[in-house]
């Protein structure tokens, strides 16, 4: 049995739910220059990500006649030289102070990012207790910090997850604090004190959020259970009970060390390698699509920062200049200090449609093993319905959502869930991954009298929205809603179909 292998790994897969949509193609022009009779003046961002090398639209708008590429990036972006990164000088010094807000709003979404994984993979130790998630938190949590500080380093998870996965965690928690700080943010590797200094205080805000993931009152072992009572130590082989001397709680010194000091020397890594071969890859070619390809690769940490940033994955601020969102008002003169607030979208959409669930499976979560359901989630099987669910978005790739859903058939359900989608529109299309958690109500009318189940729920699902309209989608997206307890887990394949009104 595997028994949480979550924790080191979480990153890279939850980014394939959240992160992976909101990449996309990266080179289309915003959605307002597709319109036919779109100004150009409107298209102020199909200058930057047109293909390099072909005249653009907004080249003639600005200057009235067709620059290249090179004269119009070096007209629009005034990027830095590589001596004014490496020593954070400009010809105009950045006055902003830091930005709190956005930083702790880019934590906080990465934060849920790694606790719908947790949520996922551990899902049976979540709802251990009456199937109801924090049950006798205050207990746990008291009993959990009692355990972490008789653990010693190893937490019993291979070696890999601590001296690779926190490492990873600690690096994009690290760039989040440099891309919120104006002196920071355009600095690259160097021997220069400025950079030196503003590596450790990415350093600093890496190990408070590190020191939250796994002792804080939002943490791995509040989620997960880790070192409770009800969560007995394991043997080295994943064994229930333990009956060695070497015995493992899920508690360990080892994360809360190696996150930060591996995630500052991966960061510091990702710097070098920016600075020794993707500048060069930049001084030898003009070809976009190389350039934005090399950067990505070899500073891949940074562009999930980046991301959730509301920026392209391959941006750098120490030679692309202030990028522009194409959620922002593109006609609005907001004062300098205000700019990376406009990078937040201010709209939404409200979705309503059919939706199907397929047949209950369901499985002993301990071992894996596929089981009978019981009476009530047999009949929650085949069931068709409605769903409708509102999303505000808060930054360029992420937005903020409520789902409910009633579904009829041998059972009525009504689910209500709530949680946090990424995603990114590609031309007409925008893909979307989505996390979830809630309740789910299940109610059969028999003969014998009314029978009803309430229980807590997580939801995991992709979708695509194809514009229509300006204002106007049409979303499918496939779910899978998940139930249970300790002891019994249920799964329900969801399909959804129906129109998206964007406000």
């Amino acid at each position: 049995m595997i028994l949480h292998g979550a924790k080191g790994c979480r990153i890279v897969l939850a980014a394939v739910v959240f992160l992976w949509p909101a990449c996309g193609l990266g080179q289309i022009p915003p959605s307002g220059c597709n319109a036919i009779f779109k100004a150009f003046k409107d298209c102020t961002l199909a200058g930057k990500d047109a293909i390099p090398g072909i005249p653009t639209f907004q080249s003639y708008a600005l200057t009235g006649s067709l620059l290249d590429n090179k004269d119009l990036d070096a007209q629009r972006f005034h990027p830095a030289t590589a001596d004014d990164a490496a020593t954070g000088t400009s010809a105009e010094p950045d006055k902003q102070g830091f930005h709190w807000g956005r930083a702790l709003t880019e934590s906080v979404t990465f934060l849920l990012i790694e606790q719908a994984y947790v949520v996922h993979t551990d899902f049976r130790w979540v709802v251990s207790e009456n199937g109801i998630p924090f049950n006798h938190y205050w207990r746990d949590y008291k009993q959990s910090l009692s355990e972490w500080t008789q653990s010693g380093w190893d937490d019993g998870d291979p070696n890999w997850f601590g001296y690779v996965g926190h490492p990873i965690q600690g690096a994009l928690t690290g760039f989040i604090q440099i891309q919120n700080d104006p002196k920071s943010e355009k600095l690259e590797f160097s021997k220069t004190k400025a950079y030196w200094k503003s590596r450790l205080k990415a350093a600093l805000w890496n190990a408070v959020y590190s020191t939250q993931w796994n002792l804080g009152p939002l943490s791995e072992v509040t989620v997960e259970k880790y070192g409770s009572k009800d969560r007995l130590p394991w043997n080295a082989n994943g064994s229930y009970p333990c009956n060695t001397n070497h015995c493992y709680t899920g508690v360990g010194q080892i994360d809360v060390v190696m996150t930060p000091l591996g995630g500052t020397g991966w960061l510091i890594g990702e710097d070098f390698l920016d600075k020794k071969i993707v500048r060069r890859v930049e001084e030898a070619t003009q070809n976009r699509f190389l350039i934005d390809t090399v950067r990505v690769a070899l500073n891949p940490i940074r562009s999930g920062a980046n991301m959730l940033h509301g920026e392209h994955p391959w941006y750098r601020a120490s030679r692309d200049g202030q990028e522009v969102s194409s959620f922002v008002d593109q006609k609005s003169t907001a004062p300098a200090d205000e700019v990376p607030n406009a990078r937040v979208p201010n709209h939404g959409n409200v979705f309503f449609g059919y939706t199907h669930a397929g047949a209950s499976q369901c499985e002993v979560p301990a071992f894996g093993t596929s089981t009978a359901c019981d009476p009530l989630s047999s009949a929650s099987s085949n069931l068709s319905g409605w769903n409708t669910s509102v999303e505000k978005m808060y930054l360029r790739y992420f937005g903020a959502i409520a789902d409910f859903s009633g579904q009829y058939g041998g059972v009525s359900q009504t689910n209500f869930l709530f949680g946090l989608r990424g995603g990114a529109s590609i031309g007409r299309f925008r893909p979307f991954g989505q996390a979830m958690i809630g309740a789910v109500r299940v109610r059969e009318n028999a003969s014998t009298g009314a029978t009803s189940d309430t229980s807590f729920a997580e939801d995991l699902g992709l979708g695509l929205d194809l514009r229509l309209m300006r204002l106007l989608s049409w979303r499918n997206q496939v779910d899978e809603l998940k139930t249970g307890s300790p002891d019994f887990e249920r799964r329900n394949l969801r399909l959804s179909s129906g129109v998206a009104l964007r406000f």
